[in-house]
């Protein structure tokens, strides 16, 4: 099991970094960070005293050595790094300094600091609705299957992955919290339990799309499960309908669904970004958007590191959990 985590974790920080490479070179393309950061009217002396100061004018190799930190960077003082030059530039991702924003002007890590609980909370509590609604409208559909409750739930999954965040997000906002006034109308809230009052409806539009796949797969595996021959033994037995149904058959269901959680991980991260625009909740989603107009790269960047761990590290736990659940996958 220790070799298999090994692995795991080294294509984990292998795709990790082919992704910050990626991003890196679209930021280089994307256009001029100067130019975006101090407006229209800067002259070239103030875009190219901007470009020296933050690296810019290096070749994107050396820029890209520099924020991984593998470039040549001595430290400066406890605030970054500097350049041989005096130039500060990228540098020192390895030791977990993500550089200054140019929009905010602070440590790119602050700013990160402040959001990634407020993503967390909804992402997680999707993923939690996701489970609960999925599994439990599955398990009810392969149980009542070829019946209207059947039909019904596998007509609300095929709606639910048709409809995307975009359509579903305004359509709730506009019904449920603007004419009901069950739920907030946007922002975060102050407290604890308003945090999560405001993430309730964002959450669950979140996991619309997830919760209809997870019912559709759960369904079809306990269907063939329910059919395997240990199923029938324990039939013959005299075990109860809901002995053989949650004994015999959802455990060996689950499976499956287990896998799926790793594979929807990058779909859940991607939805976030759109929802959190939507509701104007301010974690790494809606960071995200309002760095990428400013072309704030070091934010880019950061964010870009941060979903790709957060999803590097749900596909491990999904895999650690597989191969928990089914040694042969161990290798």
């Amino acid at each position: 099991m220790i070799g298999f985590i090994a692995r795991r974790t080294g294509w984990a920080l292998f795709a990790t970094l082919c992704v910050i490479v990626v991003v890196f070179a679209l930021m280089f393309v994307a256009g001029d960070p100067a130019a975006t950061t101090l407006g229209p009217h800067a002259s070239r002396e103030a875009i190219h005293d901007f470009q020296v100061r933050e690296g810019l004018d290096q070749p994107i190799l050396a820029q890209l050595a520099s924020y991984l930190g593998v470039g040549r960077c001595v430290r400066k003082n406890a605030k970054g790094y500097t350049r041989p030059d005096g130039s500060r530039g990228f540098c020192g991702l390895l030791e977990g300094d993500f550089g200054v924003s140019y929009s905010a002007r602070e440590p790119v890590a602050n700013v990160i600091a402040r959001r990634v609980p407020r993503t967390l909370v909804l992402s997680g509590m999707a993923m939690l609705f996701e489970l609960l609604i999925g599994v439990t409208a599955g398990i009810i559909a392969a149980f009542r299957r070829h019946t209207w409750t059947d039909t019904g739930i596998m007509f609300g999954t095929f709606v639910g992955i048709s409809l995307p965040t975009y359509v579903t997000g305004p359509l709730a906002l506009m019904f449920f919290a603007f004419l009901l006034g069950w739920f907030p109308v946007g922002g975060y809230g102050v407290g604890a339990w308003e945090h999560i009052r405001h993430a309730l409806l964002p959450a669950l539009i979140l996991a619309v799309t997830g919760a209809a796949t997870y019912a559709r797969v759960m369904r079809s595996d306990l269907i063939d499960t329910l059919r395997d021959d240990h199923v029938r033994t324990a039939r013959a037995k005299g075990l109860g309908p809901m002995a053989v149904l949650f004994r015999h058959g959802v455990r060996n269901a689950l499976l499956p669904t287990v896998t799926l959680i790793g594979l929807s991980l990058p779909f859940l991260v991607g939805g976030a970004i759109i929802t959190e625009k939507i509701f104007a909740w301010p974690g790494l989603g809606l960071l995200t958007l309002e760095a990428i107009n400013n072309l704030d790269a070091p934010m880019v960047m950061a964010v870009v590191v941060m979903f790709a761990i957060m999803v590097q590290i749900g596909n491990l736990l999904a895999d650690v959990a597989v191969a928990m659940l089914d040694p042969r996958v161990r290798g």
